[in-house]
This record gives structure tokens, C-alpha cells and sequence, in this order.
């Protein structure tokens, strides 16, 4: 069975406010102003992992050892991948698929 490894650019990005609960990893935020401001200060900025507590508006996530409330129109404003697979994720491991998978 062959081994083909998947390219960072071919992993699916989603907002924050389309996730299920679990752990990921912040690809970008889109956001300026205020809004950018608060995003940083509750630790939502780029490599940084998440974990979706409670969907819900606001949403609950967990950040470093905090939780915290996140509007869901702010949510949106947030790219993340899953935190198994996303290149910014220095402890995940290379995705590798079945060649027969692809």
C-alpha cells in the first residue's frame, strides 16, 4: 500500500462558528479594529491550539488553561484547522493517507 503525503494547502480551513466540539488550531484571523483587539487578548491569534467547549452563542472555548465566551459573530471571523492535522500545529504528525484513499 502506497503512502501519499496530503500538502498543508489541501487542509480544510473553517470559521470558529462552523466547528463541532474538539481540538483545533488557528490558521488566520480576519478581523481589524476592536474586534482584532479583543480576539488577541483572549488569546485567539494565529498557531495558537483551541478547544471548542460548548457551542452555543456565546460559544465556550478553551485557551491555554482558560475558558472563555466567544460571540459567534466573532467566531467567524476565525480560520482554524483541526488540530491533528493543521501545519501550524508543531505536535501534530505528518497526515499521511492511503494512496487507495485519494
Amino acid at each position: 500500500m502506497a503512502i501519499v503525503q496530503v500538502p498543508p494547502d489541501q487542509i480544510y480551513s473553517t470559521t470558529l462558528a462552523d466547528i463541532q466540539p474538539g481540538q483545533y488550531v488557528c490558521k488566520d484571523v480576519h478581523a481589524a479594529g476592536q474586534d482584532a483587539v479583543r480576539l488577541k487578548r483572549l488569546g485567539v491569534c494565529q498557531g495558537r491550539t483551541i478547544e471548542l467547549v460548548g457551542r452555543g452563542d456565546p460559544m465556550i472555548l478553551k485557551i491555554g488553561t482558560s475558558r472563555v465566551g466567544l460571540s459567534r459573530q466573532l467566531a467567524k471571523l476565525v480560520l482554524v484547522d483541526p488540530a491533528s492535522v493543521s501545519p501550524l500545529n508543531p505536535e501534530s504528525a505528518p497526515v499521511s493517507l492511503p494512496a487507495s484513499a485519494l
